[in-house]
């Protein structure tokens, strides 16, 4: 029987029950909308990590004061990271091109005129511009000069500018940080978020001299950014900054350190696995959603054989041949696989846009799902069918007259 013929023929008897397609549809409609959201979401977390790490820098290595803890500054009373521990690792480790020490104190209230806000305050030294590769929009970053003379002039983040300016020019503006007032010198490019998902634009630098001496009264600094030149030296650099701030703090075996050594290739790590641990085990859903589908189809494709015994006789009758009736059931599972694949790629799609309009979650739509659903539906339509088929090609055609 020509392919054409026997595309129509299979077409009009799905369409003689429809019921019984929609439901031997349902299952792999369900499987591949599964399977397109996991791809979506999977794809959306990946260009997000790595947005996040492009954030972080590429070839930057962080340490924070305290132990114990996987991510974010140290908290006020934390105290193991000091300035003299800045000195030594700049003057012990190869590699590094800039090395930044700075302070970090989260929720302060900001105020211009009869606004309000609260941000981070980072007391930060020249050369913090260089180590994050973040540089001003407008205006002047911290000098040399602000640091040493405790001035009391400020940065201000995108974030920030929005708040409390809107649309007007801050600088040369005043704000009031914890009672004091800064002068607004400039404003930092827009950085996005951070790998940990917090805005690095809604933040204020000042001078790190002023935020340790004037507005925190501290003697200790809450975390180092180093810029390395190579970034291959990432991991050594690591493992040598861990180890003298060991030796200075007296810290041996099986002691925990009191400070934290990380940089962006552990953070894609962690963040990576945290993400595929959840692609596996949605993915492991989908398929036994889209195996559960093929099961239905071959158990109702059976009983529509049987129901269909007369149908399969009179056609033999007149002249189909075993194989034709075969492929026939064949085709039928094909277009309904194939059907319930592409209805399931555009509910994926919907769903994943709905996903990330309503819980701000990144997805990404590719081509990948839509692949995949045909490739999975065809797989999927010819092992559910080919038992069905096989059964049905076999009947004898007078049994199967006489039902």
């Amino acid at each position: 029987m020509p392919l054409s013929k026997l595309i129509r023929v299979s077409f009009n008897s799905l369409l003689k029950y429809k019921g019984r397609t929609f439901l031997m549809m349902l299952g792999i409609i369900i499987g591949i909308a599964t399977l397109t959201v996991v791809v979506a979401m999977a794809k959306g977390a990946q260009n997000k990590i790595m947005q996040n790490i492009q954030n972080f820098g590429p070839n930057s290595v962080m340490v924070s004061a305290g132990g114990g803890k996987a991510w974010g500054p140290a908290d006020d009373h934390t105290t193991t990271l000091t300035l003299e521990d800045v000195t030594a690792i700049k003057e012990s480790v190869n590699g590094i091109k800039y090395i930044a020490p700075f302070t970090m104190h989260l929720e302060q209230d900001i105020v211009y005129g009869n606004k309000y806000a609260t941000c981070v305050i980072v007391g930060v030294t020249p050369e913090w511009a260089d180590a994050w590769q973040w540089f001003t929009e407008k205006g002047d970053f911290i000098s040399e000069e602000d640091v040493s003379s405790l001035s009391k002039n400020c940065v201000l983040g995108q974030t920030i500018v929005k708040e409390l300016f809107g649309n007007q020019n801050p600088i040369g503006e005043t704000v009031r940080i914890n009672n004091t007032n800064f002068k607004v010198i400039g404003i930092m490019k827009k950085r996005g978020t951070s790998p940990i998902g917090m805005d690095m634009d809604s933040r204020i630098t000042i001078p790190l001299s002023t935020a340790m001496r004037r507005l925190f009264n501290i003697t200790h600094i809450g975390m180092l950014r180093l810029y390395l030149g190579d970034p291959n030296r990432l991991d050594e650099v690591t493992k040598s900054v861990a180890s003298i701030l060991r030796e200075r703090h007296h810290i041996t075996p099986p002691e925990e350190d009191d400070f934290r050594v990380t940089n962006s290739i552990a953070i894609a790590k962690t963040v990576q696995g945290v993400s595929q641990t959840l692609v596996i085990l949605l993915g492991l859903l989908s398929l036994i959603a889209l195996l559960i589908g093929g099961i239905v189809i071959a158990n109702i494709m059976f009983i529509s054989v049987n129901e269909r015994r007369k149908e399969i006789g009179i056609r033999r009758a007149f002249g189909a041949r075993a194989r034709d009736i075969m492929n026939q059931f064949l085709v039928e599972a094909l277009i309904i696989t194939v059907s319930g694949g592409i209805i399931g790629t555009i509910l994926g799609i919907a769903l994943s846009k709905g996903i990330a309009f309503v819980k701000k979650m990144p997805v990404a739509i590719s081509w990948e799902p839509f692949a995949l659903a045909i490739v999975f539906s065809m797989l999927v339509g010819v092992l559910s069918g080919i038992q069905p088929a096989k059964r049905a090609a076999s009947l004898d055609p007078v049994e199967a007259i006489r039902g």
